[in-house]
């Protein structure tokens, strides 16, 4: 019979020593586990806080660009005396501004505002080789500004990150670019989704024929013979009294019993089909797809004159609604012929020509018509159609008038398409 030896003290300690070891080795092994683990959390952490910071930071140069874009194509471009380096100094300070309005990784986005840092100006200038628009930079007349944005850690400004707690990691750089035009070789207009075309149903007179007496757009506004009485500060959005360097027209509707062809300014139903409430509703917000003609998507100039129905004056509630929209820039429209069909401002209208302006003034007079102070103005909007390249050489050309009093030029001086163009 085989006895069984019990197993002595120091065999005992040999084996829980190597239990020890063995329950170390396991610690050290979950430990180092649970770091690579740890560590692969942050680090797809901090890509997707990363991935999150330069969204947001194309964002922001983004509606930076569109700003400054947007500054591009002022009023002052109707100013003989203008500061043109103001005016880009102006662009400048808005695009910081808005782009300061936006965050990155919760703090506001920080642009160098100097001549030479992150907003530049220039010219887009399309190669004829390659057929692609290259961007020139230059203060001569530009259209197209780039907006750089720059956090890093030699701006002192880097996106922390979760890893930055743990290490010496001063963080992130991220980086983003922008580049907004605008383009006024605008022959038409078409509403996109939810977006109206900012167009109000005005015809105004486009030339008097000799003798008459008539205020008319080329008269008073092309060739500068209008008062300049008032003017209106882009800044706060008010009506100012005092010469501001751009003309007016006066503007006279038709009148009840009277002579429709003695107005210079006709409402005018873009449908032909129109209530008063819908025609009410163009003078506030302009041109959905449903008000455009049926079959007719958009609203082109380049193919001929369009005709349009023109109402009985401007009377009733539609005074009122024309002071609501004093002082916004809209887009007004040029007639050169018109044919009365009733009293009081009934008639087709002949339309050729698409500009931009703002109202005044609005008075009612005892004979119940209607006199408006137009100015002009420069306006951008998404919903210009563009001539095709082949004619963007004459872009920011000025309009001449030919033997039959047509433009000769692509370009217009009122109305710019603006748009992300990289």
């Amino acid at each position: 019979m085989m006895v069984r030896r019990q197993p002595t003290i120091r065999q005992r300690e040999i084996v829980r020593a190597i239990h020890s070891k063995r329950r170390g080795s396991m610690a050290l092994a979950a430990m180092m586990s649970l770091l690579v683990i740890v560590g692969g959390v942050a680090l797809a952490l901090d890509r997707l806080w990363l991935d999150s910071a330069k969204t947001e930071l194309e964002a922001a140069v983004e509606a930076a660009a569109l700003r400054g874009g947007q500054l591009l194509a002022s009023d002052d471009l109707l100013r003989v005396d203008a500061d043109a380096d103001a005016q880009l100094e102006r662009a400048r300070q808005e695009a910081g501004r808005i782009a300061g309005e936006n965050l990155i990784a919760g703090k506001p986005v920080e642009l160098d505002l100097t001549p030479e840092g992150d907003i530049r100006f220039g010219r887009l200038v399309r190669r004829e080789r390659t057929g692609e628009n290259v961007f020139i930079e230059t203060t001569d007349r530009p259209n197209s500004v780039v907006v750089r944005g720059l956090h890093s850690r030699s701006r002192n400004n880097p996106v922390a990150t979760f890893l930055n707690s743990i290490s010496d990691n001063e963080g992130a750089d991220v980086s983003a670019l922008s580049e907004a035009s605008v383009d006024n070789r605008v022959v038409g207009f078409q509403p996109l989704s939810g977006v109206p075309v900012p167009a109000m149903p005005l015809a105004i007179l486009r030339e008097a024929k000799d003798g008459d007496t008539r205020e008319s757009w080329m008269s008073q506004i092309e060739d500068r013979q209008g008062s300049d009485q008032y003017g209106f500060d882009e800044r706060t959005g008010q009506i100012t009294e005092g010469p501001d360097g751009i003309p007016e027209i006066r503007l006279r509707s038709a009148i009840r019993r009277g002579d429709p062809e003695k107005a210079n300014v006709h409402l005018f139903d873009v449908s032909g089909t129109a209530t008063i409430d819908d025609l009410l509703q163009h003078v506030r917000d302009g041109w959905t797809d449903l008000d455009l003609p049926k079959r007719r998507p958009e609203l082109r100039l380049d193919q001929g004159a369009h005709q349009v129905e023109s109402l009985s004056g401007i009377n009733g509630p539609v005074p009122r609604v024309l002071r609501e929209s004093i002082g916004q820039c809209r887009i007004l429209f040029l007639y050169d012929k018109f044919l009365p069909t009733g009293r009081s401002g009934a008639g087709r209208l002949q339309v050729t020509e698409a500009v931009a302006g703002r109202i005044l003034s609005v008075e009612v007079l005892e004979d119940d018509g209607c006199e408006l102070i137009i100015q002009p103005g420069v306006m951008t909007t998404g919903t210009a159609i563009l001539a095709s390249q082949d004619e963007g050489s004459k872009t920011n050309e000025p309009k001449n008038r030919n033997a039959a009093g047509r433009s000769e030029q692509v370009a217009n001086r009122y109305i710019y398409k603006l748009q992300i163009t990289n």
